[in-house]
């Protein structure tokens, strides 16, 4: 049986020795052969300025391994929607650690694309009492204004878990398996949900339906 010809044998080879190699800075465009150094990956920065003129999300962030001890341009925030009247806001405080990236490497086009805690102390206080390990979702701002979702138990508020939106320690509406819980400095509203008959129950008892 005669042998099967392979590409070698017409003379084809491929030469694959740079295909796994970063790219030297001679292969890089024209920014890196006028002397502008390129920065590629993300970077940790701080935020130095929220107070966009243009109400877009841009931050002024301090980025010490590419900028030293000044600050960038402003740098457009990287979020998950948008558009047209549309689509996701976030500021980020001042002081806050945050993500930097680059537009193809260049400086001058600063891009912040998320945030990271140093410490324990910087995490959300509704994610200090969930149950460590489980995924939970919390949103929380400077003012303790959150929303949580949670499976598990998130005490003393979600003894089962399920959604708590809160403006603050006494204001706030829980929603889990065994009802709803209304609760603000002048009123109460608990709905709660055991076997065989639900009850409404309006400040603390003063209207009680069964």
């Amino acid at each position: 049986m005669a042998k099967r010809k392979t590409m070698q044998d017409l003379g084809y080879v491929e030469d694959m020795s740079g295909m796994f190699s970063p790219p030297s800075p001679d292969d890089d465009d024209a920014g890196s052969r006028s002397g502008v150094r390129h920065y590629y990956g993300k970077y940790r920065g701080t935020v130095l300025q929220n107070v966009d003129p243009m109400r877009s999300g841009r931050l002024q962030v301090q980025v010490p391994d590419v900028y030293g001890p000044n600050f960038s341009t402003w740098a457009l925030p990287c979020l998950p929607s948008g558009g047209m009247l549309t689509g996701m806001y976030v500021a980020p405080p001042i002081g806050a650690g945050v993500w930097v990236e680059f537009e193809q490497g260049d400086p001058d086009y600063p891009i912040w694309v998320g945030c990271w805690w140093g410490s324990l102390a910087e995490t959300p206080n509704q994610a200090k009492i969930t149950t460590p390990g489980v995924p939970v979702i919390t949103l929380e701002s400077l003012g303790q204004k959150a929303i949580v979702i949670s499976d598990t138990p998130v005490p003393p508020l979600l003894p089962q878990g399920g959604i708590l939106l809160s403006a603050g320690p006494q204001t706030f509406i829980a929603v889990g398996p065994a009802g709803i819980n209304i609760q603000s400095p002048l009123t109460s509203l608990n709905l709660t949900l055991p076997p065989g008959a639900g009850v409404v129950n309006v400040n603390n008892g003063a209207l009680l339906v069964k």
